[in-house]
């Protein structure tokens, strides 16, 4: 039996290619073929580096007065909507041309759901035949959204380890009920049914796969994620309504075997081989990722690391920090969330300001880069609060990262599915900003994150003569300015529609200023 995953094309302001490991993905394929079954795999958006501009996707008409045409440089904003892979044509022809028995569609998050119901729609009409099946956390967010469209037959929530096979056992071999599939959606003469057993892995069920290496001029870099779920309960945090909340980590034997498999190009002495983990919450256990470094460091000798999806500023310690820049840690991606107390009480996270300054000036001490990242439009955040982290991070030695809030089904303050039902799920990306807590509007969520790159501008070392006139001017205007590109070269232009009360209430609150 001929099995095809489909990853659909991303349609959204930017796409980071490096980024996208497709782990869930490649794990299902793993199950799969070690079932029997001949699989392709098919990742549409990486089919191209680049994204095609596309129109706005109906209802994302509100951001048009933010968007600077031909914007260009550090202090810019997203410039163009995008399609990052093939057309929805062209991605249900490639998967019909090989007339597999199912498709496995893998929708990573929620917000991309309409393209996977276009691609599986795409598909049926091709071929109506072919057993449409939707995993990932997306379906996994709101399982009903996916399963009431007439394209899709099966719906597998949760993680591959504790559905795939139990599936297969019930669609192919029809050796047990769909009741017994754990996590499992499916349709019975036009009615909606669901499995009642829900599952997750034990540690002995996690699967680990390396992403296929991501080559750029002398570095090698793989991606993986170790460890499943999370005992915290931040309710911005969408990670338990996939994995859980109990955190596991993979068998260090499992690790080391899929370390052992591992295939490295060939490449010179020089190039460097970069390992980055995506996990959530890597260092709920630091001896465990202590030892899978180890692990890499017996195979490989000489690595770098990297934890791109963030770590918790309040799991390291001074010692973890040097223990981890001595095994290769070649920059922090920092989770901060706020600096306002009272906002992190109400969404489950603690506070310790003193704890964060003394590790980003242990990381900074060893001229490690570090990027610390907040979330702007939490429930509770006011202008005031906004400016407050903002003005703090830049005290710090740092780069600022922003997150625009976004909700998805099951979140706290979010947990009725319904109320997704009359809008867009592309609104549940945080470029969109929107405004979903009402807080702050998006006029004020896009000029913080104006406001977060021109910290990053005014802080670095050393400016170009352009980026010197254009510091002034905003610092001697408090307005915001930006380049655009013309066939003359970059030229300074103001920013338009911006929050002019944020941005003065920014620069009252840093009293240095900046040094040019």
């Amino acid at each position: 039996m001929h099995a095809v995953v489909a990853i659909p094309p991303i349609n959204d302001f930017y796409f980071t290619p490096h980024r996208f490991s497709s782990l869930g993905a490649e794990v299902l394929c793993n199950i799969l073929a070690g079932n029997g079954l001949k699989v392709s795999f098919e990742n549409f958006p990486l089919y191209s580096n680049k994204g095609r501009s596309i129109d706005f996707a109906k209802g994302l008409e509100y951001l048009n007065q933010y968007i600077i045409h031909q914007e260009t440089g550090k202090l810019s904003y997203f410039t163009k909507y995008q399609r990052f892979g093939p057309s929805i044509e062209e991605c249900a022809a490639i998967v019909a041309s090989q007339s597999p028995h199912l498709c496995f569609i893998s929708c990573f998050a929620y917000s991309y759901s309409i393209q996977t119901l276009e691609l599986a729609g795409a598909i049926k009409r091709l071929q109506p035949q072919i057993t449409v099946v939707v995993g990932g956390a997306g379906p996994t967010a709101y399982p009903l959204y996916f399963i009431k469209d007439p394209a899709i037959d099966f719906i597998l929530a949760g993680e591959s380890e504790v559905t795939v096979r139990s599936f297969i056992n019930a669609f192919i071999y029809k050796s047990i009920r769909y009741e017994q599939v754990p996590n499992f959606y499916w349709k019975e003469k036009g009615d909606i049914k669901c499995s009642p057993l829900k599952k997750w892995t034990e540690p002995e069920d996690i699967k680990v796969v390396f992403s296929k290496p991501w080559i750029q001029k002398r570095t090698i870099s793989f991606s993986t994620t170790l460890t499943r779920g999370c005992s915290k309960a931040c309710r911005f945090c969408s990670n338990f309504i996939t994995h859980g909340t109990t955190f596991r980590t993979a068998p260090l034997g499992t690790i080391k075997q899929a370390v052992n498999e591992l295939s490295i190009p060939e490449h010179s002495d020089d190039s460097g081989i970069v390992f980055n983990f995506e996990d959530d919450n890597l260092l709920l256990d630091p001896n465990f990722f202590l030892q899978v470094i180890d692990i890499l460091k017996d195979k490989y000798g000489k690595i770098s690391l990297l934890a791109e999806n963030g770590i918790d500023y309040s799991l390291l310690s001074t010692n973890i920090v040097d223990r981890l820049i001595g095994a290769g840690m070649a920059q922090f991606n920092i989770s901060l969330a706020s600096i306002d107390a009272t906002i992190l009480k109400k969404e489950h996270r603690s506070i310790e300001l003193s704890h964060y300054q003394s590790i980003i000036r242990s990381i900074a001490k060893y001229k490690i880069p570090s990027i610390t990242y907040f979330i702007c439009g939490f429930k509770d955040d006011t202008k005031e609060s906004v400016v407050n982290t903002l003005s703090f991070l830049y005290s710090q030695p740092t780069a600022i990262g922003i997150s625009l809030y976004y909700a998805i089904p099951g979140i706290g303050n979010f947990e009725n599915p319904a109320t997704f039902d009359a809008l867009p799920p592309y609104l549940c990306n945080g470029s969109s900003a929107y405004p979903w807590n009402g807080s702050l509007s998006t006029s004020t969520m896009i000029t913080a994150f104006r406001l977060s790159r021109l910290c990053n501008l005014m802080k670095q070392n050393n400016h170009s003569s352009l980026e010197k006139e254009i510091l002034t001017l905003i610092q001697a205007e408090r307005k915001l300015y930006t380049f655009i590109k013309t066939p003359k070269g970059c030229v300074i232009t103001p920013v338009e529609n911006s929050d002019s009360e944020l941005v003065e209430m920014f620069f009252q609150s840093i009293t240095a200023g900046v040094s040019l």
